[in-house]
C-alpha cells in the first residue's frame, strides 16, 4: 500500500499523524512539523509538531515565530527551504532571538530543517510541513530532497487542523504573569493529580500509567498549569503550586 492509499484508508487524525511521521522518519526526519501560519506576519494559527515537549514548549514561550523566517518569509517568492542550525550559530550577524532558538533546536539534536509551503485554509495563510532531522546536512542528495518534497505533498493534503483532542497539537497560548500567595488560583483536579505525582518523582509515562491517561494528556495537562501558575518550566509550576497550598486537595 503505498503512502496515499494508506493515508485515505486512515481512521482519523492521530491514524493520519502517525502514518506522516512514519513516511518522514523512513527519509531520515527525527521529527515533523505541520503549521498554519500567516503570510506577511508572523502568526501561527495552528502548530503539530513530533518535537519534544521541551523544544516545543521553549518555542512558544519565546515567540520564537517571530524570528524563525519559516514563517516570517512564507509566501515570499525568495523564501528560503532549509536552515542548517549550526551554520546560524557561527553567525554573529543575525537576529539574536533566531540565534537562540537554533541553539534550542541545535541542543536537542535538529542540525537540520527543510520546509514546504502549500497553500492554506484561507487566503492570507499558509500551511507550512516541516522536515526536521539530526544527521548531516550534506549526506542530503537532490533526490532525497525530492522524496521529501513527494512526501510533504502527501502530509499537506491529509493533515490539517487539529482538532478539539488531537494529540499532536501545539497548545500556542503564552505563558502568564508569576501569581502571588493569596491570588486566586484555580488548578483543575486533573491539573493537582499530575502536579501531585510530578513531586513524588514521576515522569509524564508514569503519571500516564498511573492515572490511566494517555501521556499527551499529561503533557497538556502540565502545560495548563504552568499557564496558570505563570511557571517557565515543571518544576517552576510544581514549586509555585506547593508555594500557594493548592496541591494539598490533590487526591487521587
Amino acid at each position: 500500500m503505498d503512502l496515499l492509499d494508506q493515508f485515505a484508508a486512515a481512521g482519523g487524525d492521530a491514524d493520519r499523524w502517525r502514518i506522516a511521521n512514519a513516511a518522514m522518519a523512513g527519509l531520515g526526519a527525527s521529527a515533523l512539523n505541520v503549521a498554519e501560519v500567516g503570510i506577511g506576519s508572523p502568526e501561527l494559527f495552528w502548530w503539530k509538531s513530533s518535537m519534544s515537549e521541551q523544544v516545543v514548549d521553549r518555542y512558544v514561550e519565546r515567540r520564537f515565530q517571530e524570528a524563525d523566517y519559516f514563517v516570517t518569509q512564507a509566501g515570499q517568492p525568495d523564501y528560503t527551504p532549509a536552515m542548517r542550525t549550526a551554520e546560524l550559530l557561527r553567525n554573529d550577524a543575525v537576529n539574536p532571538r533566531l540565534v537562540e532558538m537554533n541553539r534550542t533546536l541545535h541542543d536537542a539534536g535538529f542540525t537540520f530543517g527543510y520546509v514546504q509551503q502549500f497553500s492554506g485554509s484561507a487566503p492570507g495563510r499558509c500551511k507550512l510541513v516541516t522536515f526536521c532531522s539530526g544527521e548531516d546536512p550534506r549526506t542530503f542528495q537532490p533526490v532525497h530532497l525530492h522524496r521529501i518534497r513527494a512526501v510533504a505533498m502527501a502530509v499537506a493534503a491529509f493533515v490539517g487542523a487539529p482538532g478539539g483532542d488531537d494529540p499532536a497539537a501545539v497548545p500556542l497560548g503564552g505563558i502568564g504573569a508569576t501569581p502571588q500567595a493569596g491570588e486566586d488560583v484555580r488548578l483543575t483536579g486533573r491539573e493537582r493529580q499530575v502536579l501531585a505525582l510530578l513531586a513524588e518523582g514521576c515522569l509524564n509515562a508514569g503519571i500516564a500509567h498511573r492515572l490511566d491517561i494517555a501521556e499527551v494528556t499529561v503533557r497538556k495537562t502540565l502545560l495548563s498549569a504552568r499557564r496558570k501558575l505563570g511557571a517557565q518550566t515543571r518544576e517552576q509550576a510544581l514549586a509555585r503550586a506547593i508555594r500557594l497550598g493548592l496541591l494539598d486537595a490533590a487526591g487521587g
